[in-house]
């Protein structure tokens, strides 16, 4: 339940920021933009942790760090994915090093990113390193870098709320953005 909390929260952060993207046959892992779920399912050797109508989630290992990957669709079509950090660390500060090795693995796929960047919303603890893991956490410090390939773009994003952090690389499709605000648009008339 804590995932799916963490997924829907940073997902609304995220729209804010770029999305990761990928070259090659495939775009995210063994799949591509459109698929159904069925077919995501097929291409994925691990064992399903969680699913519904809006979402695929798995649990593996990505560069030695432990990762929920998430499929999201809509109407059917895979639109976007992510890695989400399940790691937990006592030292907050190490969120940072876990944010910095998967950009350092990003820019030897995809080259230096189109925005890299920190925002101190508040710099309370700006002048104290050590103290930099506890920002994030409480929202004071936001992490994030970009890449753009011809049909996705990748995110980098590392942030936090209520002493809760999250670490997120994001893969989204270009050609189905137009099909998210749709969805989003929906969703929000529907609520009304």
């Amino acid at each position: 339940m804590k995932m799916v909390i963490k997924i829907a929260i940073t997902g609304l952060f995220m729209l804010m920021f770029w999305g990761i993207c990928s070259a090659g046959d495939f775009t995210f892992r063994k799949t591509k933009w459109g698929m159904t779920e069925d077919e995501v399912k097929a291409s994925e050797p691990l064992e399903t942790a969680e699913e519904n109508e809006r979402y695929l989630a798995y649990k593996t290992s990505v560069i030695g760090k432990d990762v929920f990957v998430v499929y999201f669709f809509i109407d059917n079509q895979l639109t976007r994915a992510r890695y989400v950090l399940a790691d937990s660390h006592s030292n907050k500060n190490d969120f940072i090093t876990d944010y910095e090795d998967f950009k350092a693995i990003l820019i030897k796929k995809y080259g230096n990113p189109v925005q890299d960047d920190s925002i101190w919303k508040n710099d309370l603890y700006k002048d104290d390193y050590s103290d930099w893991g506890t920002a994030i956490s409480i929202g004071h410090l936001v992490y994030f870098s970009n890449w753009k390939t011809n049909d996705t773009e990748i995110s980098n994003m590392l942030m936090g709320e209520n002493y809760d952090l999250s670490c997120i690389v994001e893969y989204c499709s270009i050609n189905f953005k137009e099909i998210e605000k749709k969805a989003q648009d929906k969703k929000a008339l529907d609520e009304f």
